[in-house]
């Protein structure tokens, strides 16, 4: 009688990862040992170390750097030194399988490391800095739908990557982190330059891309089959809150998007004629013959040219290699950044607001807008293009 050929190490092994796969499918199935030794292997693998706070930090101060001087370049640097995401992850998982403590730990970690970025971006945004505000931190201060999709993707791609073959994905980790980190440190750096409006568009992009990021690594975990389990309360009250906060937090950003991008109605001067008193009569009129004029011929009346008022050109100066602000209202809402050289129409109208004087400019494209009237200029009179400064009043 002979025995059945031994199974090759080869067989075994790919029987084990396929086992492996199935496990992660069919995860409410497994025993509660083999449940918790599961959850408690991934957990090790999601909780970071002190190397995510020291990452988280260095961030924050290449951030600082980027949006205090202008630089691009340092705000990349920053995103490349971001740590992973894995508290996000962390918490999507804890949300699935019912694993409150978790959870708050991952949302603990979580909020320690972007707050620990936050104020060295603050830090930075203090002090003087002439110009009015840098371009860069208002360029993440709404909501569109290219940013939504990028962070979306990248939520899926690392969760992906993660559950299939417990890697952390960098491309994917590096997509939130643009999504999440630009709009928090243009929010904290809003606050140190005093502007609300900047500080609170900004963040809520953040909070609408933080909870956008957490809804779809959860959604991936109960698609590839990290279901909740029956009867996990933590899971539904979990998942409910999430689900709710995303909805608020969309509804708000989408309708704020959609009221400023509305435009601003001009006033129209309403024109009241004053009635002029009645004449009062002098004395008795003394009628007296008067002698009739010769009748003369009388040249055709000549049409009188209605001139209208051309705005004249301004140009945007003083701004070095940075830009300034063109806003709805005086420190309204922001319209657009306009570097040194744009040409404007300087409509005229003024506003002092803050001992700082704000004028009305129209672009090119016929957009308008209000700024700063020190980085104004108009053209003067020769052909040179003499530069004088714009009227203040």
């Amino acid at each position: 009688m002979s025995l059945p050929p031994a199974e090759s190490n080869a067989e075994s092994d790919r029987l084990a990862r396929a086992r492996t796969r199935r496990l992660k499918r069919q995860f409410t199935q497994l025993q509660a040992d083999e449940r918790e030794a599961f959850l408690e292997g991934l957990a090790r693998l999601l909780t970071p170390g002190v190397e995510f706070y020291l990452r988280s930090m260095g961030s924050g101060l290449l951030l600082a750097l980027g949006f205090r001087f202008e630089q691009a370049a340092l705000l990349f640097a920053g995103l490349l030194a971001a740590p992973a995401i894995t508290p996000v992850l962390g918490m999507a998982l804890a949300a699935v399988s019912g694993r409150l403590r978790f959870f708050l730990t991952q949302l603990a970690i979580l909020a320690v490391g972007l707050a620990s970025a936050a104020v060295l971006v603050w830090v930075g945004g203090q002090g003087t800095i002439e110009k009015e505000q840098e371009l860069l931190a208002g360029l993440h201060t709404s909501i569109n739908l290219v940013d939504l999709t990028l962070v979306i993707a990248g939520s899926l791609l690392f969760t992906w990557f993660f559950a299939r073959r417990s890697q952390l994905q960098l491309a994917g980790s590096l997509a939130v982190a643009y999504e999440v980190l630009l709009p928090l440190g243009a929010a904290a750096y809003g606050l140190a330059r005093g502007d609300l409006t900047l500080a609170q568009d900004a963040g809520l992009v953040f909070g609408v891309h933080l909870i956008l990021a957490l809804a779809a690594c959860l959604i991936l975990l109960i698609a590839v089959g990290f279901r909740p389990l029956v009867g996990g309360t933590h899971s539904l009250a979990i998942a409910i809150g999430l689900i709710g906060l995303l909805g608020l937090l969309a509804v708000a950003g989408l309708g704020a998007t959609v009221v400023a991008s509305l435009p601003t109605p001009t006033p129209t001067p309403t024109i009241t004629p004053t009635p002029l008193p009645p004449p009062t009569a002098s004395g008795t009129p003394t009628r007296t013959a008067t002698p009739s004029p010769s009748p003369t011929a009388s040249p055709p009346p000549t049409a009188t040219p209605t001139i209208t008022p051309i705005p004249p050109r301004a140009m945007v100066v003083g701004v070095g290699n940075s830009g300034v602000f063109l806003r709805q209202a005086p420190m309204g809402a922001l319209v657009a950044g306009l570097y040194g050289g744009t040409e404007v129409e300087f409509l005229g109208n003024a506003q002092v607001l803050d001992g700082r004087t704000w004028v009305q400019v129209r672009l090119i494209d016929g957009t308008t807008g209000w700024m700063l009237v020190e980085y104004l200029a108009t053209a003067g009179p020769t052909l040179g293009g003499t530069l004088t400064p714009a009227p203040a009043g």
